[in-house]
């Protein structure tokens, strides 16, 4: 697939993007070129020891390959060793530390410990057995790497890599073809992050930089915007700083058929392609004209005007189809990238009828403050700021307002979820402030939509959206600040149901994440064996249930075993106790935000 887009002018500090479309790496002449090549399907962690190997003799690379399913392997070596691995009961993601708000709220936990874990197991195996034709099921997850100076001294490049899976029965050829496809991105992706370190350990030695901090960075990040019966879309963000005032982004796109597997083009989705053209050429311009006016370069029409002649980056969503435009081709970085979504309304007439709309089961991102057709009528999330610059956020059926959700800081994501049951929901997040995530899930019914839920302290940030099962981000304090993971089902009277009952804290290569034992702390092995970790012992916390129980893994060894612990009452809720003891005189320090 290949795609229009405006080349930048090299910068004089390397900044760089590592991308598709066309965007130079800076200082060196290096072009992500994103294709799919059929027969491509090596095991991921084999690549990463490859990739190790080819990594410049003057650093030492430690990578992290951590994926979503079972357990992981941390793969540790340098250009001229061979690769050791250790198990690792974590899957992988980004995992920024939330700072959480002392507001007193009903954590996500307490809300969702009290589910019936054996009715959510039910859930997945009813939906997996209803006569209705299910979408695929959709999973992205996050691989890590760090390259180190030859010492090992100095953390001077990070980069983390999204990756997408889909199955279901009947999909062998999706899941075959996004296999084939995600290995081909994950290794140019890691062969050019490979080739910056190189540089980035040059420039870190000029630098007067903290061990603990990173120089480079760069990171890929997908989001899935639509699946049905019919069509898979992901958009995809590539970063890269390589020195400089900022670093810089861009996005691609790539859209399935679900059932041949193949890529498809913006030309295999028309019915008459000059008529969609045209109307969505003028829609665009009137859009972008509305919007952005005196932000946009002079002649800005041209380049819209051009996309078409190649591949433009597009995909598909709830409401319509979104072009995006990447910073410096519409208008200057301080105007960021633009998206542009035609709704079905006003295009989708010019589309095959199987990608003109969501079809049948499925999941597609929702815009706000757009109409989105439903099987009960016109819906629309209006999301408006007040006089104190927060965000009002509502529900619309039909031209009335049927629910007013609450007033946050900042909006996060929304999805249209229609279940092969016949029921529809929108499911979206919200932050009060500083990371305080809510998130709401409403029934679309013939009347109004219906709040069936309201998580405090989850996100949909980093997790999978799909129609059978939901995997959402929970805010977790427990011996220190994490983003955990949690696997959610949708039950019968419409709540969110927890499928697990313990918190999955996902792994990354930040060291201050690592807890160092001070006195002899009670534990119990995996074995059922008491035991008690020596001072000295560095652990890692891998998951929790929120309710007196943490789970962790020696960071040497890599045993695993689990923490008894009590909280206090009242003032002293935040603080852990173990044993009677306060969390704080058995560790060096505990990794809590704010």
């Amino acid at each position: 697939m290949s795609y229009t887009k405006k080349k930048t002018k090299k910068d004089e500090n390397r900044e760089g993007i590592i991308r598709l479309k066309g965007w130079r790496l800076l200082g060196i002449a290096l072009v992500f070129c994103f294709s799919v090549i059929p027969g491509m399907r090596q095991n991921m962690s084999a690549q990463a020891s490859e990739n190790g190997e080819d990594a410049s003799q003057s650093q030492t690379e430690i990578v992290i390959i951590l994926p979503a399913e079972g357990d992981s392997m941390v793969e540790t070596g340098s250009a001229e060793d061979e690769t050791s691995t250790v198990d690792v009961d974590s899957s992988d993601s980004d995992s920024t530390v939330d700072v959480g708000s002392e507001a007193d709220t009903e954590s996500a936990a307490d809300v969702a410990i009290t589910a019936n874990t054996e009715y959510a197991e039910d859930a997945v195996a009813d939906a997996e057995t209803d006569s209705a034709v299910e979408a695929p099921r959709v999973s992205i997850e996050t691989a890590y790497r760090s390259w180190y100076s030859e010492d090992g001294e100095q953390w001077i490049m990070y980069a983390e890599c999204g990756s997408v899976s889909a199955d279901g029965e009947g999909y062998e050829a999706l899941s075959e073809a996004v296999s084939e496809w995600n290995e081909e991105q994950a290794e140019t992706f890691w062969s050019t992050c490979g080739e910056l370190a190189e540089y980035a350990a040059e420039d870190a030695a000029y630098e007067n930089l903290d061990a603990d901090s990173y120089y480079y960075n760069a990171r890929r990040e997908m989001e899935l915007t639509h699946v049905d019966e019919n069509v898979l879309s992901l958009v995809i963000m590539e970063y890269a700083y390589t020195g400089g005032a900022h670093g810089n982004y861009g996005y691609t796109s790539v859209n399935f058929d679900v059932t041949t597997g193949e890529i498809l083009e913006l030309n295999d989705i028309m019915e008459d392609a000059e008529g969609f053209r045209s109307s969505a050429q003028a829609y665009l311009i009137e859009i972008l004209e509305s919007e952005y006016g005196e932000e946009l370069f002079g002649g800005y029409e041209d380049t819209v005007a051009a996309m078409w002649d190649t591949e433009p980056t597009w995909y598909l969503s709830a409401e319509g189809i979104t072009f995006v435009f990447d910073p410096y081709e519409l208008g200057s970085y301080a105007t960021g990238a633009i998206s542009v979504t035609c709704p079905y309304a006003e295009v989708g007439t010019y589309m095959k009828a199987a990608y003109s709309a969501m079809d049948g089961t499925g999941a597609g991102r929702v815009s706000v403050n757009t109409d989105v057709e439903t099987t009960r009528g016109l819906l629309r999330l209006n999301v408006t700021e007040d006089e104190y610059e927060m965000l009002q956020v509502s529900l619309e059926l039909n031209g009335e307002t049927a629910a007013v959700a609450d007033t946050f800081g900042s909006f996060g994501d929304a999805y249209l979820l229609s279940l092969s049951d016949g029921r529809s929901f929108v499911l979206f997040d919200a932050d009060y402030m500083s990371d305080d995530y809510v998130t709401f899930l409403y029934e679309i019914t013939d009347g109004s939509p219906i709040l069936r839920s309201r998580l405090e302290g989850v996100s949909l940030q980093d997790g999978n959206v799909g129609t059978e099962v939901l995997t959402l981000r929970v805010h977790l304090d427990v011996l220190g600040t994490y983003n955990a993971y949690m696997d959610y089902v949708i039950a019968e009277n419409g709540e969110l149901m927890q499928t697990e009952d313990i918190f999955e804290i996902r792994q990354d290569g930040y060291t201050y994440r690592i807890l160092t034992v001070t006195k002899d702390l009670p534990v119990t092995m995996d074995s059922g064996e008491a035991a008690v970790l020596p001072a000295g012992t560095r652990i890692r916390i891998t998951g929790s249930d929120d309710n007196g129980t943490a789970y962790f893994r020696d960071e040497d060894s890599g045993e695993k075993g689990s923490i008894s612990y009590e909280r206090g009452n009242g003032e002293d809720a935040w603080t852990l106790y173990i044993d009677g003891i306060s969390e704080y005189e058995y560790f060096e320090m505990i990794p809590y935000a704010g």
